[in-house]
Formats: structure tokens, sequence, C-alpha cells
């Protein structure tokens, strides 16, 4: 488990019950939190990016997950075959 450090600061929520963490937490775009909390009332806010449903299927199946990094790994390696397909005009009806 990851020690946890003291940020210097400290805080108190709001009349709704909001807190502000301020400075103490920096992250990037699409960072969201989701909120742990253990018995004896300490909070844990574990960084989470959120997946559109519509991509959602690819993550609830780990043999998915591993053909993709599969691929992602052959590309890398330089194992990719390139293929001609006739050059379509928009304008053309096939």
């Amino acid at each position: 488990m990851t020690n946890w450090q003291y940020t210097g600061k400290e805080t108190e929520p709001d009349s709704k019950r909001r807190v502000n963490l301020g400075s103490a937490v920096v992250t990037e775009a699409g960072v969201r939190y989701r909120i742990l909390k253990n018995e004896i009332g300490q909070i844990l806010l574990d960084p989470v990016k959120s997946v559109p449903a519509y991509e959602a299927w690819v993550w609830e199946n780990p043999d998915r997950i591993a053909s993709i990094k599969r691929g992602i790994a052959e590309a890398e390696a330089g194992k990719v075959a390139s293929i001609n397909l006739p050059n379509f005009d928009e304008d053309e009806e096939a």
C-alpha cells in the first residue's frame, strides 16, 4: 500500500458538507475520484478515469483487453501488414 503524506493543508466541510481541497490535489483533466472511508473515519480519494458507456463493453471482458494489448504489442514490434484498398472517389457511385 502507498504511504500517505501530509499535505500541510487542513480544511473543513462548508454548510453544504462540501470539502474544498484547494491546491492540495492537482490532477489532469478528466480525472474523477472514488471516495473510500474506513471504520475510523479516514477518507481516501482514489483517482479514476470514467469510461463512456458505449466503450464499457471493452473493459468488461478481460479477453478483449488482452486481445487489444496483444495487438498493440504486435504493432509496436512492427508486426503489421499493409493492404491495398481501391481508391474510391466520394462523388462516384459504386
